[in-house]
């Protein structure tokens, strides 16, 4: 049964919620042309509370995570952060994470469905080490601000600069007299913080920031734009674009989630070899589509059996007359880009066919559709 988020029900009078994977989410709250255009030109007012949270205090902590995550928790001072990965023996990912670093603590950020594996595993690996792992879940709400006047509207409200240079830098503000912490973090390659409250404050700071943002740019989004925004910035999510099987290098996150030069780490001899090798068996990559039909996630990938490395097909230009060939992967996430004006996907495929341009069909409804792979993101971030 999916799970609500924790402002369910108060998000808008005119919500239309629907289940979008382990999830009940706010999809629309009035047209998604709107709530896209916020994301793209002024700033959104999203809850993002599928995340949850687990901590890691005392005085081994950074030690701890340090030899356990796939980043450098190390360098990090408090007030910092960085994304990575807890990995298994095999370098399948457990979890991604946010890592935010305080005075006292170590924030672990990531999905709320793997909060439980994620302090189990900390606890697993704990022997001597002087920590405690809690396991806070949804204890707090995460408030999204979104869009290229986010600063500038935080700014506004604040009556103060918000310095958040680098991803994964944090603050403590009070917004309307309720305690929160700042994140700088981007949900769709535009400008964005995510908003940290506690959990039964969550009501009143969603409508402090409505309310008082509203002179600056500011709007509520739901999740029929964010899944828009975020699969133009080819930004994957666990549950939709990889999973517990998955490995971190099929996902392309290892280029902001892993430490080259930390040393080791659990699953760090795996991805070595697959280093080593020089690429993983399968990968994520971008879809674009000829047309507009948008595939469901799950739709199968085949070689293309017949035509070129250009398609699809440019406006004026001749069809190509395509076969079914070799089973390369399946769509993880599609929809249409009001950007490209055209449908894209993300989703796995061999690596045979990794290289831009190359052609293939994914099957909707039983129905062939052209498509050719490209890099992500689909839209470059700003």
């Amino acid at each position: 049964m999916p799970y609500p988020l924790l402002l369910h029900a108060h998000h808008h009078p005119n919500a239309v919620y629907e289940p979008f994977g382990e999830w009940v989410v706010p999809w629309r709250f009035e047209d998604v042309e709107t709530e896209y255009a916020r994301l793209r030109s002024a700033v959104g007012l999203i809850d993002y509370s599928t995340q949850g949270c687990v901590t890691v205090g005392g005085e081994d902590r950074v030690s701890f995570l340090h030899n356990l995550l796939s980043n450098d928790i190390k360098r990090l001072v408090p007030g910092a952060g960085c994304r990575a990965a807890l990995l298994t023996s095999t370098a399948k990912l457990i979890a991604e994470l946010l890592v935010l670093a305080d005075s006292t603590t170590i924030r672990l950020l990531c999905d709320a469905t793997r909060t439980a594996a994620v302090a189990k595993t900390l606890e697993h690996y704990c022997f001597r080490e002087r920590v405690v792992v809690t396991n806070q879940e949804r204890s707090q709400a995460v408030l999204a601000l979104q869009g290229p006047r986010t600063m500038e509207c935080l700014t506004n409200l604040l009556g103060t600069v918000v310095s958040l240079p680098q991803p994964g830098d944090h603050m403590s503000v009070s917004l309307g007299g309720i305690p929160g912490r700042l994140v700088r973090y981007t949900l769709t390659g535009e400008a964005g913080v995510l908003c940290l409250v506690p959990a039964e404050q969550a009501q009143p700071a969603w409508e402090y920031l409505q309310h008082a943002g509203s002179a600056h740019g500011l709007g509520l989004v739901a999740w029929e734009a964010l899944n828009v925004a975020r699969i133009e910035g080819g930004l994957p999510w666990f549950g939709q674009d990889m999973d517990e099987e998955t490995l971190l290098p099929e996902t392309g996150l290892e280029r902001v989630a892993l430490s080259e030069t930390k040393g080791c780490y659990v699953g760090q001899e795996i991805m070595a070899r697959l280093q080593s090798q020089g690429s993983v068996s399968k990968r994520l990559m971008g879809l674009e589509l000829e047309g507009n039909d948008v595939p469901e996630p799950g739709a199968s990938l085949l070689a293309a059996a017949s035509g070129h490395r250009n398609a699809p097909t440019a406006p004026g230009e001749p069809r190509p007359t395509w076969g079914r060939g070799e089973a390369l992967g399946r769509v993880t996430s599609a929809c249409f880009s009001p950007t490209l004006g055209r449908a894209i996907a993300m989703g796995y495929v061999k690596r045979s066919a990794y290289a831009p341009g190359t052609p293939l069909l994914i099957l909707h409804r039983g129905t062939p559709l052209l498509a050719r792979v490209v890099n992500r993101p689909f839209v470059p971030a700003k």
